[in-house]
């Protein structure tokens, strides 16, 4: 008879793959009920586990551009995104990506 012996250190679940983190970010940055203003309004997968947010704040005019990486993305990060776009030490004049006016870079947030 075999005897397999399991150790449940080693049967941990694979991590998430990156559209499924990506997805999950994208869920929590929606909501279908304010569709006159949305925050999120677009997104771009850019290279390993980096995904670059495309928001807009009603308070400002054009596209703010935020990168974060999926792979540490807490739930923090999600809900304080809105006020962490606002803050000068992230931000950066967008001069490679036409589809924003401001890059904020939230990968060592």
């Amino acid at each position: 008879m075999t005897i397999i012996r399991l150790r449940p250190a080693e049967l941990a679940p694979d991590p998430e793959p990156e559209h499924g983190q990506a997805l999950t970010v994208l869920r929590a940055l929606s909501n279908p009920d304010d569709e006159e203003n949305p925050f999120l309004i677009g997104f771009l997968l850019l290279g390993h586990s980096v995904l670059r947010l495309y928001v807009q704040r009603p308070d400002r005019p054009g596209i703010i551009g935020v990168d974060t990486r999926l792979t540490s993305t807490p739930t923090a990060l999600i809900a304080s995104l809105p006020s962490l776009i606002g803050e000068e030490q992230y931000q950066r004049l967008s001069s490679d990506d036409p589809h924003c006016d401001l890059l904020v870079d939230l990968t060592h947030w």
